[in-house]
């Protein structure tokens, strides 16, 4: 599995760091709804490259615990499509907003929440091994 695991890596990286990713990039520029949702997908598409190539970077000089962080980032930014469709659609049900406002809106939401959601786990993770490490060193100084 580590094989498989690193040749999808590989594929990912550069689908990301040089294709879609750029191509978003240049999209962002010409995105609907202004100024609010061109600074959301220019943000987004940085983001997203800049996340994708901090993981390869760290797995390439085995960071694992690192890599893992920022590939979590990467993902969640890639997620953003979709999270992007399910606030649209609760927001119609919910509020039924003028399309070119509710458009301003979901290009935030769609990957904001995502990347709070994983600082999040990432941070309690990291909590977590720390307390277990505590833990452990407690145990064996008694």
């Amino acid at each position: 599995m580590p094989k498989l695991h690193r040749w999808m890596g590989r594929c990912y990286v550069l689908n990301v760091c040089f294709v879609t990713g750029p191509a978003s990039l240049i999209m962002a520029f010409y995105a609907n709804g202004g100024i609010t949702s061109r600074l959301a997908f220019i943000t987004l598409a940085i983001g997203w490259i800049v996340t994708t190539r901090m993981g390869w970077r760290l797995a390439l000089s085995r960071q694992w615990q690192r890599h893992r962080a920022w590939m979590m980032r990467s993902y969640a930014l890639t997620l953003s499509a979709l999270t992007l469709r399910v606030w649209k659609y609760t927001l119609v049900l919910l509020f039924e907003p003028r399309p070119m406002d509710l458009y301003r809106v979901v290009a935030w939401l769609g990957f904001v929440p995502n990347v709070l959601l994983v600082e999040w786990l990432i941070r309690r993770r990291k909590c977590r091994s720390v307390s277990a490490e505590v833990g452990k060193n407690a145990l064996h100084s008694s």
